[in-house]
């Protein structure tokens, strides 16, 4: 093992620095190179999500102020994500105090506080930013010289008719806000190239998913406006990684905070305590539980009923969105818009989800196994959902893609192939029933490409956490030996050579 070379100019001593009055130079802590080296490694390490985030990030931003006027022909429209103004208008509310609007229909908003919090700096800024309304004729006779006026409107829209004649919005806070959400979603980009890497997908292979990964996140982000499903599903993706490797404190707080952003990660926890085992179960629910409630406490008590209704029935609506054949089943919560139930449909993914999570048990000892079942298990939501968008079918794609990176070259090319068609099928307006079996069938062949078909062995029953896990450990122990043999070693030398200048100094005065 290379070891640096001490340089001759050595670092004052406390004997020469109390001689010449200066104070002694810290010695604690790595240099500053070292430091370094670690930052340049990790960069590297993630070299193309870095590269596919900054990708995503200029196109999403070429779609959001360039899209309208140059395919579209619509002078100064913005194309910015009708559902992102809910989930910001929540925020607002919430960081404002004003907490009984926080769950109001208007806004539409039915996940955990955890996504409000990440956008109140951008909520924050709204107070001081105003919308312009510009005034840009009618089809085929657009004004020459728009006219603009300052205005403020309760729900941000892109386009608004007056008369015969259109004007667009131009909300100042979306310059912050678009750029805000398309960051929030790269991160996700991040946690499936670190799995990947942890699973042992080679590094061309990992460039091709995460071009694939960045395709298919674009109906998320920049078409629906919806950074907390790539958020949470990012932080539930880091959880799986630290119980893989043995991490459990870790493990439980990340997930809590998935959980605090988007609920419906919830589908992937039974996975993890059935890796933990019995004896890390209590402190996985603790630990994933606290962060959603802390920030769900405050709308609790300013508006029980609000809050609690809209948390438990999860309102949708089939006649805006895309009907499934499970519809029928879901209560009626009535309206003019024919909204639906969707929280009691979505319990039946819940608990084939502990069934599925209770037969994970066996495969502590396989890893990728572990993350194909968190696939099956986010997919579980495309095949009871009661009323389907187009964005729901990301998550299983997403991760089902990642374990399809680590089969056949034929098996993977599948995979991207069906993702990429399910990603833009589930945009069209198809019929109800063949859009909903196009978009199962989709997720299904993700899922069949992805398996091991030699992983439905029994495996490992036992308590640990695999043997892959129990080597990083053992790794792990041994540096630690290493250093300790390595200081023990240190300290004896240094103890025989002041020893030894003890003696030379004792035998010159005599």
């Amino acid at each position: 093992m290379l070891r640096p070379t001490m340089s001759s100019s050595a670092p004052p001593t406390a004997a020469s620095s109390a001689a010449t009055g200066t104070a002694a130079a810290p010695t604690s802590g790595p240099p500053p190179s070292a430091v370094g080296r670690r930052v340049v490694g990790r960069v590297q390490r993630r070299t193309w999500p870095v590269v596919f985030s900054l990708v995503f990030f200029c196109l999403g931003m070429l779609y959001f102020f360039c899209w309208g006027p140059v395919v579209q022909h619509i002078p100064s429209l913005w194309e910015s994500p009708s559902d992102l103004w809910g989930n910001y208008s929540a925020a607002s509310a919430f960081i404002h105090g004003n907490f009984v609007s926080v769950y109001s229909r208007s806004w539409g908003f039915l996940a955990l506080p955890g996504l409000l919090v990440l956008l109140a700096p951008i909520a924050a800024l709204g107070t001081s930013l105003h919308t312009t309304l510009i005034e840009i004729g009618s089809r085929p006779h657009f004004l020459a010289h728009p006219h603009t006026l300052n205005v403020v409107v309760p729900r941000q829209v892109n386009v608004v008719q007056v008369g015969k004649n259109l004007d667009v919005l131009h909300p100042q806070v979306f310059l912050f806000l678009g750029p805000y959400e398309l960051l929030l979603s790269c991160v996700v980009l991040f946690a499936l190239d670190a799995l990947a890497e942890r699973l042992g997908v080679s590094w061309k292979r990992r460039a091709v998913l995460g071009l694939t990964e960045a395709v298919v996140l674009w109906n998320v982000s920049v078409i629906w406006g919806h950074p907390e499903d790539a958020f949470a599903t990012a932080l539930a993706l880091y959880a799986l990684l630290f119980a893989i490797d043995g991490r459990w404190t870790g493990a439980g707080w990340i997930f809590g905070c998935a959980f605090a952003v988007q609920p419906l990660v919830l589908v992937i926890f039974p996975i993890l305590l059935a890796t933990g085992g019995k004896e890390r179960a209590k402190g996985l629910v603790l630990r994933g539980a606290i962060p959603g409630v802390i920030v769900t406490i405050v709308p609790l008590v300013a508006a029980f009923h609000t809050t609690v209704r809209s948390l438990i029935e999860q309102p949708t609506y089939p006649l805006l969105n895309h009907a499934t054949p499970w519809t029928t089943f879901a209560p009626k919560i009535g309206g003019l818009t024919g909204a639906v139930g969707g929280g009691p449909v979505r319990s039946v993914a819940l608990i084939l989800a502990c069934l599925l999570g209770w037969w994970a048990r066996r495969w502590r000892s396989k890893p990728e196994m572990l993350v194909w079942a968190a696939a099956l298990a986010l997919a579980l939501r495309v095949y009871t959902e009661s009323v389907m968008t187009p964005y729901y079918v990301w998550p299983a794609l997403a991760v089902g893609l990642l374990v399809a990176a680590r089969r056949s070259q034929w098996r993977f090319g599948v995979a991207i192939v069906a993702a990429v068609v399910t990603t833009v099928v589930a945009q069209s307006h198809l019929g109800e029933f063949p859009w909903w079996a196009i978009d199962v069938a989709g997720v299904s062949v993700v899922l069949v490409a992805a398996v091991d078909t030699g992983g439905w062995s029994l495996g490992s029953r036992g308590p640990g956490f695999g043997p892959v896990a129990a080597r990083r450990a053992a790794l792990r122990r041994n540096a630690l030996q290493r250093n300790a043999s390595q200081k023990t070693a240190s300290l004896k030398t240094a103890t025989q050579k002041k020893k030894r200048q003890a003696a030379q100094s004792a035998r010159k005065r005599r």
